[in-house]
């Protein structure tokens, strides 16, 4: 038989992030919200305004110092005309007049060179400021989303958004707000000047501008769409990188390197062709401005010519038109480039605000709170869903009295680790109620909830730290007494002296220095130190030898003591001694009683624990 005819079949990255061919047909309906990004972003400068009065101050005298250089510059030509004159007539010169024309022209741009400075200086300070309160206000929010949130979301995107997003924001705002008040005062202060001298030759000069203007606006349309997939597409390839590395052992050991390079190839090539795109469109507006910049070049020669031979007009006059007639045009020029980095700089801002306006955990009014915790909990005709299409659970019942020992068993998907996530309001029921110690959970602070819990669960966590802060993760303040007391209890000090610096040992990423038993036993210690009244274990010991079993069976059971405690078992052999064994199937309890009752009862627990043992 082909061994092709029953393999699954392969799914293309195409496919795998189809959501973004239909993100793009929605583009033009989200690309409206870039003017409310734009006010979230202006609203996190609110404790800057006086910096930004004096930094737009001195932007719009050093822009004015700008636009009256050309007038001396032109007043020197006509000045030195009339003096080569002079000397054609006299034989003598009077450099005086040009020296003191030169001075002015000096101390002008001196000036501007110094308010550019400060302006630099001061907003550099300020974007630091308004940066720092966006990637706070990111990380904040980050802290207190809902579970369900991170379920549906790429831990790899998410990164990008709190790291190359607000960089991308970071590194344009100052330049855009420099650049946009520059322009905006060069613009209009260049026009008024140009319709005093003569508005002839100024209409003639922004002839072009209409057509251009026009094309521009086109250009913008298309290129602004681009700009966001862009970040989106970044967001996926660090998506990519952060699932490839983090489980590069298994990558190899199943040998999907080259899979893995494609897989990459195929997303890159889809930010490189939409990055493309993007810099293709915007990059047309500076050569479209300069060709508009030309023809009004051409026709300042011609109707100067004109107004020469006419009118008497200067050369002076035609040298400052063709001088502001180049001033006039940069503005014009920086605003594409600003509007360029501002399409890109909006569109990272607007995927952290994204997040910033997801909606937090509830917290309700808290009408209740549990002091002196006794462990009672009653689940009562709780029914709950992850999609409502899906029901998990159904009219569920389960009452459990303080320091009882209930050990939830069933097939994959049955719901085991959901009723965790429903104990600890990581998700609510969507009917009826869980209640401990008689008071519904729903009427507690999730704080004050989650004090009472204490939980060690297969995936052992642990950050780059020493061991010691590792321990004393769950608690604020711990007496060196506690603390010894809650290492002994978890069996650590068996292998702590072994480390390098024993308690002062510092911990790679995720503990990886550690073996996985020894990991456990520092989550174990760590729920011990906490002291908590009910106790959530997610069967530890199906990845170690055991021997290391033994040990964090034997430390499970110091951590269990006088506790309430549910145990999600995995290895039946391990739950011989509960109060109540749970079967669930389908979010329903099949069967329920001790271990002994079930297997005489030799229904849906006792088949389960033949096969389990049937393969042993």
């Amino acid at each position: 038989m082909n061994k092709s005819s029953h393999a699954a079949p392969k799914r293309s990255l195409s496919e795998r992030y189809a959501r973004y061919r239909d993100a793009e047909k929605s583009e033009k309906v989200k690309v409206k919200n870039f003017r409310e990004t734009a006010i979230k972003l202006l609203r996190l400068l609110k404790g800057n305004v006086a910096r930004i009065v004096i930094v737009t101050i001195l932007t719009a005298v050093s822009a004015a110092l700008n636009i009256i250089g050309p007038i001396y510059l032109g007043d020197i030509i006509d000045l030195i005309n009339v003096q080569v004159q002079n000397k054609l007539a006299t034989g003598a010169m009077d450099f005086s007049a040009i020296f003191r024309i030169l001075s002015n022209i000096f101390l002008i741009y001196s000036v501007s060179s110094l308010c550019q400075f400060f302006i630099n200086f001061t907003m550099a300070g300020v974007t630091q400021r308004m940066i720092t309160g966006l990637r706070f206000q990111l990380n904040r929010k980050l802290s207190i989303l809902p579970l369900q949130f991170f379920d549906s979301h790429n831990k790899g995107d998410l990164l990008s958004r709190l790291t190359n997003d607000i960089d991308n924001v970071n590194n344009t705002f100052q330049q855009i707000f420099i650049q946009t008040v520059t322009s905006v005062v060069t613009f209009v202060g260049v026009f008024v000047i140009m319709l005093t001298y003569n508005r002839t030759m100024t209409f003639a000069s922004l002839a072009p501008l209409p057509i251009g203007g026009a094309i521009a606006l086109v250009i913008l349309n298309h290129s602004k769409r681009y700009f966001r997939q862009v970040w989106r597409y970044t967001g996926d390839v660090n998506g990519h990188i952060e699932e490839m590395f983090t489980n590069h052992r298994i990558v190899r050991v199943f040998g999907r390197e080259q899979t893995a390079i494609d897989e990459f190839r195929e997303i890159n090539d889809n930010l490189y062709q939409t990055n493309r795109k993007a810099q293709f469109l915007s990059g047309l507006l500076g050569p479209l401005i300069n060709c508009a910049n030309n023809i009004g070049f051409v026709f300042i020669c011609i109707v100067g010519g004109i107004l020469i031979a006419k009118q008497g007009a200067t050369i002076g006059t035609i040298t400052i038109f063709m001088t502001y007639s180049k001033l006039f045009m940069q503005p014009l020029i920086d605003l594409s480039n600003i509007v360029n980095n501002m399409q890109s700089s909006l569109a990272s801002a607007e995927r952290v605000f994204e997040i910033i306006d997801e909606p937090a955990e509830v917290e309700e009014t808290v009408e209740n709170e549990i002091t002196v915790p006794q462990g009672s909990v009653s689940f009562s005709h709780v029914s709950f869903a992850y999609t409502p299409d899906k029901p998990l659970y159904e009219d569920f019942n389960l009452e459990v009295q303080p320091g009882e020992l209930v050990a939830i068993v069933g097939p994959t998907g049955a719901g085991k680790t959901t009723l965790v996530n429903l104990l600890m309001r990581f998700y609510d029921v969507q009917k009826g109620s869980i209640s401990v110690d008689g008071k519904d959970i729903r009427s507690l602070s999730r704080k004050n909830l989650r004090s009472i819990f204490g939980m060690v669960l297969q995936d052992t966590w642990l950050f780059r730290g020493t061991v010691r802060e590792n321990i004393i993760y769950g608690k604020d303040s711990v007496t060196e007494e506690e603390f010894a007391a809650a290492v002994k209890a978890a069996k650590v000090d068996q292998f702590v002296d072994t480390l390098p610096q024993g308690f002062d040992t510092v911990l790679d990423e995720d503990g990886s220095n550690l073996s996985a038993g020894q990991k456990q036993l520092l989550t174990i210690a760590r729920a011990i130190i906490r002291d908590p009244n009910i106790i959530i274990l997610d069967e530890a010991t199906s990845s170690v030898d055991t021997r290391t079993e033994l040990q964090i069976q034997s430390a499970m059971s110091n951590l269990m003591q006088g506790r309430t405690n549910f145990v999600i078992a995995h290895r039946l052999s391990t739950i011989r001694n509960a109060d109540t064994i749970i079967v669930v199937d389908n979010g329903h309890i099949v069967e329920q009683g001790t271990h002994d009752a079930l297997l005489q009862k030799d229904g849906a627990y006792a088949a389960l624990y033949n096969a389990q043992f049937s393969l042993t």
